[in-house]
């Protein structure tokens, strides 16, 4: 080391939270310890390179600055208290060693010093080096280990995922546990039960929750859905040859496994599921009748609807002739859905057609409970037989009967089936409604199908227009003209003829007051009056 007088050296300090707790050299401490041996020494210091950072990778940025100082031609000297702080991985860090030395920059540790003339010093570095990267892999197993430990237990370990807080055991404080948030828990299981009837969008739902506190982006979004741990169950990964697994979580689920189970169904597409979901545009919703529900009175070709942004940012919205050349009609959105509200809350059956209806939606509620009892009875039998097929399967894989491959290959299958059975018998158990609740949502939608059509979704409006007109509206100098319903719907709201026996014909006077309808189809839903 005598040959280092007056020497230019620039000195490499690195310490990460593990270093420091198992091997107590912090930064400050290194940085005295190579300070006195450079004063003992009589090196000059050029520069002192601080970084907390992981010496598994050689694209840190204290390494890229000290490879410009070597090449400013300023730095004779590189070093470091020991080797492992350069890096942890063998091969990565003798390559930047014998880039270094090639550029004729002398590179040691003073607390490990090799004399790089003796060849045979070469297995001492490595040895060095070695012991790092190994040292290191143990560290890492050992925290993987301990990971998987804590998975199996039903425990998750990382950031919670929203709509759940860290926090700790009560039963074990020394353990984590992941508790509901009282704020985004209720809301993600909102998204979950409305994107599960199919009648939404990822996107539609991620913008709506965004200025509710779920600020996801898409994929985020996406994920979210797929995230088994809302069902209160833990993914234990694949690791050693032994397969994936699913565990009861500790921790309190957000969301039903019917329910998770049928938004991955409208997620991925499956073939067998009923539900459906529609993509829409950024102004979809506040253009209902655009696609084919509005006739331009003057050319007779359908009114298609767009948005106009004003000065101040403000979109307004118009339904206007979709011909390029000739016809200018054009209306605004808001003065035709207006009249149209009007137009649907004039249709108001006669009492005489609400009776009628009561007793056609007793006859319907008896004989759909009467089939739907009998296939959930059906659907019940077929989920017992497959749990004791999957009975059957562990008796079979435990007295190896048959081999891991073949069991893991059937346990998936019965799995799949069991969670289908599930689903069907959940939809049509949640069907099973009270005959009162029944009819009193058939009569109320009857009585106040405005109100419905004002609460309702994008979609759901569509399919109301295209059950009450048999045409195409006609919207001219703003007032609609005479629309003509379908046959049905003629018979229950308007004068019929053959309940013209009657001398007191009444409108009825049910409460017509203002209430939300959810977003599921037409089905008895709760309304708030």
């Amino acid at each position: 080391m005598k040959d280092w007088d007056n020497k230019r050296a620039v000195l490499l300090t690195r310490v990460s939270t593990t270093d420091q707790k198992d091997n107590g050299y912090s930064l400050p401490q290194q940085k005295d310890l190579l300070y006195e041996f450079c004063y003992n020494y009589n090196i000059k210091i050029i520069d002192c390179l601080e970084e907390d950072f992981s010496g598994t990778t050689m694209d840190r940025p204290q390494i890229k600055e000290l490879r410009k100082l070597i090449n400013s031609k300023k730095v004779d000297l590189v070093l470091f208290h020991k080797w492992d702080r350069l890096g942890r991985k063998t091969v990565q860090a003798m390559v930047e060693i014998e880039a270094i030395r090639a550029k004729g920059v002398e590179i040691n540790a003073i607390a490990e010093h090799i004399d790089f003339a003796v060849p045979q010093n070469k297995l001492l570095l490595y040895i060095y080096l070695g012991l790092a990267e190994v040292e290191n892999d143990v560290r890492s197993q050992r925290t993987k280990n301990g990971i998987i430990g804590a998975l199996k237990e039903g425990r998750h370990v990382n950031k919670a995922p929203i709509g759940y807080l860290n926090g700790k055991d009560p039963n074990n404080t020394q353990k984590p546990l992941i508790q509901l948030d009282p704020i985004k828990a209720p809301l993600i299981k909102m998204i979950f039960e409305e994107y599960a009837t199919g009648q939404y969008s990822q996107e539609s739902l991620r913008k709506k929750y965004y200025h509710k506190g779920i600020k996801r982006s898409k994929s985020q979004f996406s994920n979210m859905l797929s995230n088994i741990k809302y069902t209160g169950k833990i993914l234990v990964p694949a690791q050693n040859g032994s397969p994936a697994q699913i565990v009861n979580g500790l921790h309190e689920a957000i969301v039903g496994e019917v329910t998770f189970y049928k938004v991955q169904q409208v997620k991925f597409g499956k073939a067998n599921c009923r539900l459906s979901v529609k993509k829409s545009t950024k102004h979809e919703e506040f253009l209902p009748l655009r696609g084919g529900f509005l006739k331009c009175a003057k050319c007779g070709s359908n009114l298609t609807g767009s948005p106009s942004k004003s000065r101040n940012g403000k979109y307004h919205y118009y339904y206007h002739c979709n011909r390029r050349k000739g016809c200018k009609e054009s209306f605004s959105a808001t003065v035709v859905h207006d009249k149209l509200n009007k137009l649907i809350k004039s249709l108001q059956p006669y009492e005489e057609v609400i009776l009628l209806f009561k007793e056609i939606l007793v006859d319907i509620f008896k004989d759909s409970n009467k089939n739907r009892e009998q296939e959930i009875r059906k659907l019940k039998r077929k989920k017992t037989e497959k749990e004791t097929n999957m009975d059957n399967l562990t008796e079979k894989y435990i007295s190896d009967s048959i081999d891991q491959s073949s069991y893991e290959r059937l346990k998936m299958k019965y799995n799949k089936e069991l969670q289908e059975l599930s689903i069907q018998i959940g939809d049509l158990s949640n069907h099973h409604k009270g005959l009162d609740e029944f009819i009193d949502f058939g009569v109320k939608l009857l009585v106040n199908l405005n109100i419905f059509y004002k609460n309702s979704s994008t979609e759901i409006k569509r399919k109301i227009i295209g059950s009450i007109f048999s045409e195409k509206l006609v919207f001219d100098k703003n007032e609609y003209r005479t629309a003509k319903l379908n046959e049905g719907v003629a018979l229950i709201f308007n004068y019929n003829k053959a309940l013209d026996g009657s001398v007191n014909k009444k409108r009825p006077t049910i409460s017509s007051g203002s209430y939300s309808v959810a977003g599921t189809g037409l089905e008895p839903v709760t309304f708030g009056l």
